[in-house]
């Protein structure tokens, strides 16, 4: 709040020396890792209607059919989505970046997401069957579910999930609508005394019946006669029971809408702030410097960004995110959000951090995470041969996509956090201990380390030396922001002080 930061890029940027190229760089990176998670929603609610539409009738969608975009009804949701978007999240510029109408909202859909989820749990284990005991005995019987009680005694497997927690660990705090609702939109660092206790309550409370669920859809259907991600809807439906039905086809859309909505605003403001507008106010044929009022520039940029970014999300459904489940798309968004994880928590305990090996480290654990993840995505979807997987690129079995450097036994998402997270923390380490920090890089980190002997009671900055008049504030505010709102910020700050 001291340093005004409104995204993760902003963050980032403003640690290691204000670089806009480092802002860069994580917008795009956010971006790129964050296509498939808008996917996987859109991927969530487009199955979730063509299943509910079949009702009283239990339909596995099969393998994918290719059908025309404009009768794609994934492709509708996501422009429906992309207008809601536009409506809650960029009616006006803030320069707070805050939206407490959608917060509120988006507290009010995890509600009923809560609710629906818990009414399908109560359903499945007392009504079904006869409560968790019951259920627990039946699957335990079961020779199909009876080896997924425990981790398997493998090379691996314990590792693999030590990095799974580490990966919903990082995914928590750095998924940009995470960072968004946790840094950008809170209005009162008191709040997060409640997050501390009520955000891990809630995760248990909504995944108290996901195991009764998961053993009773296996159990109800037969192998492979309806995927596994759909059990929450479809056990209701096969059970005659519409009204329940329908309560977690509202719940479920909400959570995903929700989720696209948030994530989708902070992308936009990146993709603006620290991509599209650095950019054109360099190019000096638009001559945007000389503009007195930039605010329907700043606007039109964002309401284009989240169009572009959810129209990405719908072509990554629908030529990659077809072949997967709507976990493993899931955990590729987390293994890219996580590369964020030491320039952030290292530039906030660690003076030495500089941008060069910020932005090294970035790049490698980018690369990295392409390479073992995307890539063989793209084979498996026709881009690149199979033998790239299989035998390595031009037959180096070294560089298996999922057998790097002759690393075999962890699961594929597990291999490719290991060597991404390795090679992002040793180059950014490395990098940042070879290179001198600029001067401002110095005083950034400085202010970023010890920010408590910088910041009185009150929250307000103190290492601000300089001065300027009043009138200048304002012109230079109404660039941006637009008169009306300029005139409501200076207003706020006379009353304050």
């Amino acid at each position: 709040k001291v340093h005004r930061i409104t995204s993760i890029a902003d963050f980032i940027a403003s640690r290691y020396g204000k670089s806009t190229t480092l802002g860069s760089t994580v917008t795009i990176i956010a971006v790129l890792g964050t296509i498939p998670y808008i996917s996987l929603q859109l991927k969530a609610i487009s199955t979730s209607f063509l299943i509910l539409k079949e009702y009283p009738l239990i339909s596995n969608l099969g393998p994918f059919t290719a059908i025309p975009v404009f009768k794609d009804k994934a492709f509708y949701i996501a422009l429906i989505l992309a207008i809601f978007t536009i409506l809650f999240g960029t009616r006006n510029l803030e320069a707070t970046e805050r939206h407490e109408g959608l917060v509120a909202a988006i507290a009010f859909e995890s509600l009923i997401k809560l609710i629906a989820f818990l009414a399908v749990g109560v359903f499945v284990t007392y009504g079904i069957y006869e409560g968790f005991g019951d259920i627990f005995a039946r699957a335990k019987a079961d020779p199909e579910l009876q080896t997924l009680f425990t981790i398997q005694p493998t090379i691996g497997s314990y590792a693999s999930w030590g990095i799974h927690i580490f990966l919903s660990m990082m995914a928590v705090i750095f998924l940009p609508r995470q960072f968004q609702v946790t840094v950008v939109e809170n209005v009162n660092e008191d709040h997060l005394n409640k997050a501390i206790w009520l955000f891990p309550l809630y995760l248990l409370a909504i995944n108290i019946f996901v195991l009764p669920i998961a053993f009773g859809g296996v159990m109800r259907f037969a192998q492979g006669a309806v995927d596994a991600d759909t059990f929450v809807l479809t056990i209701p439906m096969i059970e005659q029971k519409p009204a329940l039905a329908m309560l977690v086809f509202i719940g479920g859309m909400s959570a995903a809408t929700g989720m696209v909505i948030v994530a989708t605003i902070a992308l936009a403001t990146m993709i603006c702030n620290d991509l599209v507008m650095p950019v054109l106010l360099r190019l000096p044929f638009l001559r945007l410097a000389q503009r007195s009022d930039l605010s329907s520039i700043l606007l039109s940029i964002r309401r284009g960004s989240i169009i572009l970014v959810l129209l990405s999300g719908y072509a990554y459904f629908r030529f990659i995110g077809k072949y997967y489940t709507l976990v493993s798309i899931g955990l590729i968004s987390f293994a890219a959000v996580a590369q964020f994880a030491p320039a952030i928590l290292g530039g906030i305990f660690w003076k030495r951090g500089t941008k060069a090996g910020a932005l090294s480290g970035l790049l490698a654990g980018f690369i990295v995470w392409g390479y073992t993840l995307v890539l063989p995505s793209l084979v498996q979807t026709g881009f690149f041969p199979q033998s790239v997987v299989d035998e390595g690129p031009f037959g180096i079995a070294l560089l298996k996509p999922f057998q790097l450097f002759g690393l075999k036994d962890f699961d594929q998402v597990a291999h490719a956090v290991f060597w991404s997270m390795f090679f992002n923390v040793f180059v950014y380490m490395g990098v940042s201990l070879y290179t001198r920090p600029t001067a401002i890089e110095h005083t950034q980190a400085t202010l970023f380390v010890d920010v408590y002997k910088y910041v009185d009671e009150t929250g307000t900055s103190t290492f601000w030396r300089g001065t300027a008049r009043v009138t200048d504030l304002q012109t230079l505010l109404e660039r941006f922001l637009g008169k009306e709102r300029t005139r409501e910020a200076l207003e706020a700050y006379a009353r304050r002080h």
